[in-house]
């Protein structure tokens, strides 16, 4: 996005197959993921989403839960299972609908399916026409270098991963960025941020 927050393309068509898909399949719940990224800007990535699928599709507004801690896709499936773990109390096991860019689909599954474990259903959409082979190597580097930071934990153990993200990820262990807190602390500041919508 912009350092007015206004999205690129690229998010702009994810969150319209978002919507597309919806309009098909209704969830209970449309979560956008995502921090303040931009040093030039405060606003949210997933805030931004939030005004534009307000803008575009109002009658949504019921629907939209926004997740602002992530900083990259295996923040998004943490921090989404942590999110959806404080709003359905008591459920395990989700089917979850994940849009994302067609080049960015396998690494996304793979991340997604690792987190969430095997008692979850995900299904991984890509919005078209924004690959490259570029992007293709970076997925592969990207994809690899999750498997190595995440080596020491099991698939679905949310402990154990939590652990690995907040230890060995350079995005979330305060090497490139700030630190992330515990998982209980996390989980509190979830709570409090699902309680004041």
């Amino acid at each position: 996005m912009s350092s007015e927050g206004e999205l690129n393309a690229e998010t702009r068509a994810r969150i319209d197959s978002a919507v597309k898909l919806h309009s098909k399949l209704p969830s209970d719940v449309i979560l956008l993921c995502g921090w303040a990224y931009r040093p030039d800007c405060s606003i949210a990535i997933a805030d931004a989403m939030k005004s534009y699928i307000l803008a575009q599709f109002p009658g949504l507004a019921q629907k939209i839960v926004c997740q602002r801690i992530s900083r990259d896709t295996v923040g998004d499936a943490v921090f989404a299972r942590i999110c959806l773990g404080e709003l359905f109390i008591g459920i395990s096991s989700f089917n979850l609908n994940v849009i994302t860019s067609d080049y960015h689909v396998k690494r996304t599954q793979e991340i997604f399916n690792f987190v969430f474990g095997k008692s979850s259903f995900i299904s991984v959409t890509g919005a078209p026409g924004f690959g490259d082979k570029r992007s293709v190597t970076n997925e592969i580097r990207s994809l690899e270098a999750f498997r190595n930071t995440f080596s020491n934990a099991s698939a679905g153990d949310l402990n154990s991963i939590y652990l690995s993200l907040m230890n060995n990820h350079p995005f979330y262990n305060g090497f490139i960025h700030p630190r992330i807190e515990d998982m209980s602390a996390t989980s509190l500041d979830i709570r409090r941020s699902l309680a004041s919508l």
